[in-house]
Order: C-alpha cells, then structure tokens, then sequence
C-alpha cells in the first residue's frame, strides 16, 4: 500500500465496443472501524461519497448513482478475502475518490471490475479471475459474478 491516490485504467474490448473506466481511490488503514464508509466485510471498508456527492460539472469525474455504487461495493467484496489475508491493518478503508468513464464505453458492471483490479494493484494483491465474454445478441458484457442486488444493466444517463 503506498500513500495517497492511485488510480487506475480498467479496459476491455472483446466485442465490437468496449468498457474504460478510469478509477482513483485511495486506503487507509485504521485501529478502529473507520468514522466513515459502509463495512464490505470484517476489517474492510468502502467509503462512495466523494463519487455520490460531488458536482457532476467540475468535468472531474461522474456522479455515481446509488447502483452504480453498488457495482463499487461488489468489486471490493471481491477483492475482500484477498486483501484480508494480506492484512494490511485491523480496518482497511478504501475511498473512491473519481471515476471517469465515455458514455460510449461504459457498462455498469466494469466498475466492480475496476475498484477489483485497483485494489490489486495498491495492495500488490494476486489477479482475482476475471471472466468475461461479450454476448453479441444482446450487446453487452456478461461477467461470471453474481450481480448486487441493486445494480442494473447500463447507465441511463449523467448525473
């Protein structure tokens, strides 16, 4: 884990259009739960506000929506038992700081992908399998994970 914030460049393409998602977090580790963020599982936390929160025309990233941050949440679940075993501190919170994605490129499931490979790199964690094909007749990605309960299929629009 280094100080301050990473960010990372998620891209896919199998198929006729693609998936980029540019993503910056940052982790802190803590003795305690941290003040904020949502518990994802023991000892690891997530904190969505700043992307939740901030004013879509600072042309600094997107506003996420309550599902999108769902798929955010997902992809740390995913990456949990990794970055458990590695242990980097009693409580790991990690806080989304941006995301940037083009319209044209963009399927809400590839931020769960995203977050997942940008704990990898922060915390030097193995590549989680990431299964993923592209299903032409409905034109989308199909990830071989199970989908947060409150997330949907593509964004409808900018916030």
């Amino acid at each position: 884990m280094r100080e301050g914030r990473r960010t990372t460049h998620y891209r896919l393409l199998r198929g006729p259009w693609g998936i980029w998602i540019e993503l910056t977090a940052s982790a802190t580790v803590t003795a305690g739960p941290p003040a904020r963020g949502e518990q994802v599982t023991d000892g690891v936390w997530l904190d969505a506000g700043p992307v939740l929160t901030h004013p879509p025309t600072d042309r600094e990233g997107k506003r996420l929506s309550p599902a999108e941050a769902a798929w955010l949440h997902h992809g740390l679940t995913l990456a949990a038992p990794a970055l458990t075993a590695a242990a980097p501190g009693p409580h790991t919170l990690v806080t989304v700081h941006r995301v940037r994605f083009p319209e044209t490129d963009y399927q809400l499931e590839g931020l769960a992908a995203a977050l997942l490979q940008w704990t990898e790199q922060e915390f030097d964690l193995p590549p989680h399998p990431l299964p993923v094909a592209f299903d032409r007749p409905a034109n989308r990605y199909v990830y071989a994970w199970a989908a947060p309960a409150s997330a949907g299929r593509r964004r409808s629009g900018t916030a």
